[in-house]
């Protein structure tokens, strides 16, 4: 009696296979043969289509306060459709460089890099570029001293730095002068004065000129 009740549970196919492992074998072809190719396939899909390109933009560097150079460095899982820059709206030509690119800049401001991806997803980067020298130099007035035969005053700028070697001056006889005295650790300069005025020029390494006129009336 109790060997007939352990063999009542169990049910055959025609060709005598167990149907309870034909429907665990069933499971197993449902899972690996549609299940999880269904899944891994539309996986794939997704992240090719929400994919997003990266871009890095250095810091700008200068030599000469007049132009900076900033290097571009895209990636992603994709290749990239397109890459531009624009310098505060205005385009900025790339130049590729093995795997990234560079752009000369010759003015401040922001600069806006977007990377493309085939798949059309976009990623912006956006860095300020405030280290070009665009203003000339300082003499400051209060420092300006008129005394018999000469004047002294101070300039200064705290960007490029003051081109001591090109101050020069025209005098009321229209004769072109040059400093008797330059400090250049303390910023101060001095003509001498022959004649009631006297134009002086300063400029900075980066080319930015400033004029003072100076009058004993």
């Amino acid at each position: 009696m109790s060997r007939k009740s352990s063999y009542q549970n169990l049910k055959y196919d025609t060709y005598g296979r167990s149907l309870q492992k034909k429907s665990g074998s069933g499971i197993l072809r449902f899972l690996f043969g549609f299940l999880v190719p269904y899944i891994v396939i539309n996986g794939i899909i997704f992240l090719l289509v929400t994919a997003s390109p990266s871009v890095e933009v250095s810091d700008p560097n200068t030599t000469d306060y007049k132009t900076a150079t900033v290097s571009v460095k895209p990636g992603g899982l994709l290749p990239l459709k397109n890459l531009t820059a624009t310098l505060e709206g205005e385009p900025i030509e790339l130049t590729k460089d093995g795997s990234d690119y560079t752009a000369v800049l010759d003015d401040n401001g922001t600069l806006t890099v977007t990377a493309t991806s085939v798949n059309g997803m976009i990623k912006t980067c956006r860095t300020q570029v405030n280290l070009l020298d665009e203003t000339p130099p300082v003499i400051d007035e209060d420092s300006v001293n008129l005394g018999a035969g000469y004047i002294e005053f101070t300039v200064s700028d705290n960007q490029s730095g003051v081109d001591f070697d090109s101050i020069y001056a025209i005098d009321g006889d229209g004769d072109n002068i040059r400093p008797t005295d330059v400090n250049k650790s303390t910023g101060t300069v001095m003509f001498s004065m022959k004649t009631d005025t006297l134009q002086v020029y300063v400029k900075d390494l980066a080319g930015n000129e400033v004029p003072a006129t100076f009058s004993v009336n």
